[in-house]
């Protein structure tokens, strides 16, 4: 084992110089590899994230810049760990620092690696003599003087990383000192410290979306609403047709010539719409709308972007949410107090609002409307027949999801409309309409009728009458009036029954100072019969005297219940009658008599005349070879014309029927008017009921009503000549039969007229005695008055 030298102190500076240099290597290899990742990482970051801004589009989302900023650490962590800590830890023995230099130096022939190996402390083993040693080692000082260490390293990686590092660090200087304010941003937005937006050359504010307001009235559109977007959303009810509304700003920046929306739909429709460009530059700032699709007609929410130029507006929503409905209308209603019952409940009425619904008038209306969600401040309004609104106030219930409507005293035909609003201010988009319609408590309906009475009575008639009254709601009261009058007034039209009609006073006949009122009792359809006793009326001294010359009018009166206004009373038709003797009022019936008989006598001439032509047509009618077509004429046309002549002496059959029918009732208002006034007699009564009534009920009863029967069977059988003309015969006969019978009530008749033309005659006489007896009277008074002068 040879004895251990110490190291020459030229050959340890080069061993300790050779170590410091790989350290500074390993350093700045790191260092440029960190720096040419952070470099390239800040290049693109800043060309991802303002690249899109120059074409239009938007940064990068913080996210996107996380990613960007972790990946960027865990490089550069990397790159320390890997090529910085770990080759700076790694042992670097005095003899591989040798090796290295003799790799690069042969000239150095082993010699320092050896001189260096067997200088080491702690080497066992080793066989060599010293002076060899010595001499190895004096070789090895000697050479090294030639040595050049950097020959040791390979500079490519160096320089590699220097041409990345070189261009990307000068234009960072040169952002750097032109653009300071964009270096920033660019680091602060990489680095997550800002996220303030990149300058554009156009500048885009969104306003918001204009709603136009829903009322429940006609009236002029209000001006639209602006709802405002909060954190970029907005709550828009479906349906609505909104206008989006943005600005772009005019004073610093470039303005967009038009600008563009990007939308997406919740179900993955996708479009754009350009905005339109409204009016000049106001205060700074240039308007763009948008009023059309997607935001007309509403349906669904939807998300969107707005570009202009360079600028744009990112990230808002619209959510379309479903408007408040009125899911169902309760209506309530209390009548009138004249119309309700005792011990009633608190409503009279309980329904679900339907179409027509009609309410009574003067009622207490309650609606309750129940809404789909909680009621905020909803519209409701109340339109009339002309056309006014007024509006009500919703009272709504503890969870707001019901609301009352009062409506008091309802006397109209009212429209009630409903505009519901929830919490949030969503309201429909039309107004629900509801409407009600009045049934007015008409005034009652009254007609009266007399019977058996004329236009003239005597001072002692009976008025037998029939009085109709109809109210929607029943009769409160029923009178009849008896008013007396003096003037001679002209009657008016007769009516049907032969009684004058005039339009009622203004003035209550009750409040006439000659008139009477007699209440009537009706039963459950309104019918009411009663008489009127003049002569009783007068003995109780309800009414004054009548005397012949005077006027009565008879009128009938009805009130109902009703209690909201003026009250409501209906007369009937006024019959004004004339008071007149007894021996006028038969002189008028006798007038009226003649004119039956008249009657009679054109109806006996139309019976001849269908008796004639039934003849006629049984003789030569159903005879084809006289007086019909010629043989050359359809037979068609033949039967047509049988036809056409039986069915006219049906007619005029039927005809006759109804005009003696007529006589004959008019003959029994003669004989009810005589009874009624109390100038009957047996004697009349029989000439005329039983003479003459009665015969011609018999006549319509019996031949006549078998003369129709026969001419019916005539038009069954018109086709068989033969048939027919037998049965044409037997009508014959009846027609015959049916003439005597009319003639000998005829002549009754002209009996009666010739003994009324002696009661004339008697009453004439009557009347000159009368007259003579006064003017004696007159002269026997004369006389005695001449005595005492």
């Amino acid at each position: 084992m040879g004895t251990q030298l110490s190291l020459d102190p030229k050959l340890r500076q080069l061993i300790d110089s050779l170590r410091q240099r790989i350290r500074r290597y390993v350093v700045i290899d790191s260092l440029l590899a960190i720096v040419s990742v952070v470099l390239a990482a800040f290049w693109i970051g800043l060309a991802l994230d303002y690249g899109p801004v120059l074409m239009g589009g938007t940064e990068m989302p913080p996210l996107a810049r996380l990613i960007l900023l972790i990946v960027v650490a865990v490089i550069v962590v990397l790159i320390v760990g890997r090529l910085l800590i770990g080759r700076l830890r790694r042992p670097l023995p005095d003899d591989s620092l040798a090796l290295l230099l003799e790799r690069q130096h042969p000239h150095l022939g082993g010699r320092l690696v050896t001189t260096i190996q067997l200088n080491q402390s702690g080497r066992v083993y080793d066989s060599h003599a010293e002076e060899l040693l010595k001499q190895v080692h004096l070789q090895a000082t000697q050479a090294v003087d030639n040595v050049d260490t950097s020959r040791v390293f390979s500079w490519q990686p160096i320089v590699r990383k220097s041409m990345i590092v070189a261009p990307l660090l000068l234009a960072s200087l040169i952002l750097l000192i032109f653009s300071p304010a964009a270096f920033g941003r660019a680091a602060g937005r990489l680095t997550l410290l800002s996220n303030d937006p990149w300058p554009r050359r156009a500048k885009l504010e969104m306003v918001g979306v204009e709603l136009p307001v829903i009322t429940a009235t006609d009236e002029e559109a209000l001006a639209p609403e602006l709802v405002e977007f909060e954190d970029h959303v907005i709550r828009l009810p479906r349906g609505s047709s909104g206008t989006l509304r943005i600005r772009a700003k005019a004073d610093d920046a470039e303005v967009p010539v038009v600008c563009t929306v990007y939308y997406r739909s919740d179900d993955g429709t996708r479009g754009q719409s350009n905005m339109r460009r409204i009016g000049r530059v106001v205060d700074g700032y240039q308007s763009f709308v948008l009023d059309g699709p997607p935001l007309e007609g509403l349906s669904d929410s939807i998300s969107l972007s707005v570009r202009g130029l360079d600028a744009r507006l990112d990230d808002f929503r619209i959510e379309a949410v479903t408007p408040p409905a009125i899911t169902k209308m309760n209506v309530s209603v209390r009548y009138p107090e004249y119309l309700r019952p005792d011990g009633a409940s608190e409503f009279d009425l309980q329904t679900n609002y339907q179409a027509g619904l009609r309410l009574r008038e003067g009622s207490d209306v309650v609606l309750t409307a129940t809404s789909s969600v909680p009621l905020g401040d909803t519209d409701v309004v109340l339109r009339n027949d002309a056309g006014e609104f007024e509006r009500v106030e919703l009272i709504p219930s503890e969870d707001r999801r019901q609301g009352q409507i009062v409506l008091d005293n309802f006397t109209a035909s009212t429209a009630v409309r409903i505009v519901p609003r929830d919490q949030q201010g969503i309201s429909a988009q039309s107004p629900y309409r509801y409407f009600f319609g009045v049934v007015t408590d008409e005034a009652p309906e009254v007609q009266m009728r007399l019977k058996g009475i004329g236009t003239a009575v005597t001072a002692i008639a009976k008025i037998p009458l029939e009085v109709v009254a109809k109210d929607d709601y029943g009769i409160e009261s029923l009178t009849v009036s008896v008013t007396q009058s003096d003037d001679q007034e002209q009657a008016g039209t007769p009516d049907a029954n032969g009684a004058n009609q005039e339009k009622a006073p203004s003035d209550s006949a009750a409040d006439d100072a000659n008139g009477v009122d007699l209440p009537l009792k009706w039963d459950r359809d309104g019918n009411a019969n009663t008489e009127i006793d003049l002569r009783d009326l007068v003995a109780e001294q309800r009414l004054a005297a009548l005397v012949p010359g005077g006027v009565i009018h008879v009128l009938a009166e009805a009130r109902d219940a009703y209690d909201l206004g003026q009250s409501h009373l209906t007369r009937s038709e006024l019959y004004r009658l004339e008071i007149v003797t007894p021996e006028k009022l038969l002189a008028l019936l006798e007038r009226r008599e003649l004119g039956l008989r008249t009657r009679l006598e054109q109806t006996i001439d139309e019976t001849r005349n269908l008796r004639d032509t039934l003849d006629l047509l049984r003789r030569k009618g159903f005879d084809s070879a006289t007086d019909e077509p010629s043989e050359e004429e359809d037979a068609t046309r033949t039967a047509q014309v049988r036809l056409l002549r039986v069915q006219q002496t049906g007619l005029q059959t039927s005809k006759t029927t109804e005009e003696l029918t007529g006589i004959a009732a008019s003959l029994d208002d003669l004989l009810q008017e005589m009874i009624n006034n109390r100038v009957d007699s047996a004697d009349r009564r029989e000439r005329i009921g039983v003479g003459v009534r009665d015969p011609l009920k018999s006549i319509v009863s019996g031949p006549l009503q078998r003369l129709k029967e026969q001419i019916q069977a005539i038009e069954r059988s018109v086709e068989n000549p033969e048939e027919a003309s037998a049965k044409t015969k037997e009508a014959v006969q009846t027609a015959e039969d049916v003439l005597l019978q009319l003639t000998a009530v005829l002549e009754k008749m002209l009996d009666l007229e010739s003994y009324n033309e002696i009661l004339d005659m008697v009453r004439e006489l009557i009347d000159d005695q009368n007259e003579l007896l006064d003017e004696t009277k007159a002269e026997q008074k004369k006389r005695v008055l001449d005595l005492f002068k």
